[in-house]
């Protein structure tokens, strides 16, 4: 039932101890998971207790509607398509998902390597095309996330601004 969508984080700290985690969000759809984007780039570029918390503490975002699900993801590399699609065919998911990456630096105001990519699922697709099987720019996943009859282009300009200030690349564009 609802909107259900993913976000698939994989944190590496400087000594390259790597930490993947999968969320289930029940109402993440729409400008939900961009803006939850923002606010982990956000958090991670003032560095928001960064003095207290070590680095996969600091960037876990912190909201009760995210729900981790309890399984080993270590084996995944979620800047391939593949295991993106490998780990959300064992979620619950209709609409679709946003893959971060982040690898932490040296200097703890700012991040080294942000990569970011966006998925849409069974429910946003033309039914010829297989969920999850492309990565899309913010346009598409906006346009065709449900209520979404037009984009908001001034949200699509901000947010892609706010891309470059972190120096944030998108996944498929990155590689």
């Amino acid at each position: 039932m609802g909107q259900r969508t993913n976000l698939l984080l994989s944190m590496e700290n400087k000594a390259g101890a790597r930490l993947n985690k999968v969320y289930h969000l029940q109402w993440g759809y729409g400008k939900v998971m961009p803006v939850m984007l923002l606010n982990i780039l956000s958090g991670q570029h003032i560095g928001i207790g960064k003095e207290k918390q070590d680095f996969f503490t600091s960037v876990i975002p912190k909201t009760d509607d995210l729900f981790e699900l309890q399984r080993d993801y270590s084996c995944f590399d979620f800047t391939r398509l593949e295991d993106c699609q490998k780990v959300l065919h064992h979620c619950d998911n209709n609409n679709g998902a946003l893959v971060l990456c982040i690898k932490e630096r040296g200097d703890i105001y700012r991040l080294q390597d942000v990569k970011y990519g966006f998925l849409l699922g069974p429910e946003d697709l033309p039914h010829d095309e297989t969920p999850f099987s492309r990565w899309v720019t913010l346009e598409e996943y906006l346009t065709r996330q449900p209520r979404y009859e037009e984009i908001d282009i001034f949200f699509a300009r901000i947010f892609n601004k706010m891309m470059q200030f972190f120096n944030a690349k998108s996944i498929s564009n990155a590689l």
